[in-house]
């Protein structure tokens, strides 16, 4: 086998290996369904283009949802914000009756920061160091959103 050839074929089993965990993340910091797959499609077709950059092939899975997570940001930069009369009028119903929150809805009304380190340290099970990593931040930063997130959650779900 040609040595493109074997790196393709080693791609795309990496890819496989963490297909769930790119559409969580994804969906965790866009929370719409269209956008995630576009985001996940643009990561892996920059993380196969920069395959070369990778230093360490045990280090794909974080490698891989950094990129995941600057590409869903830039797709959140370029996003207006779009606010139907549709959305006010349920937002306004949702107000006036008490709605039981579940785990889940809870953790998608948090903001994107927090939500991104609740989903990668919980659902992903990675370390706070990866995590730093992925995100681009320090260690302490990252302890500080999970603390906060973990304190709006207790909020959100004793209401």
């Amino acid at each position: 086998m040609k040595k493109e050839e074997l790196s393709k074929q080693w791609y795309c089993e990496q890819v496989r290996g963490c297909e769930a965990s790119l559409y969580r993340t994804a969906m965790c910091l866009l929370q719409n369904r269209q956008d995630a797959e576009d985001a996940i499609q643009e990561a892996l077709y920059i993380a196969y283009e920069k395959l070369d950059s990778l230093k360490s092939p045990d280090k794909f899975k974080p490698w891989l949802l950094k990129i995941l997570t600057n590409t869903a940001y830039d797709i959140l930069r370029r996003r207006r914000p779009v606010l139907s009369l549709e959305d006010v009028e349920l937002t306004a119903r949702q107000e006036d009756t008490t709605l039981s929150l579940t785990l889940a809805h809870a953790v998608a009304q948090l903001p994107p920061d927090y939500r991104q380190v609740v989903t990668l340290y919980y659902y992903e099970d990675m370390t706070i160091r990866q995590i730093a990593d992925i995100i681009g931040c320090a260690e302490s930063v990252v302890k500080t959103r999970l603390f906060r997130a973990r304190k709006r959650l207790r909020a959100l779900l004793e209401d």
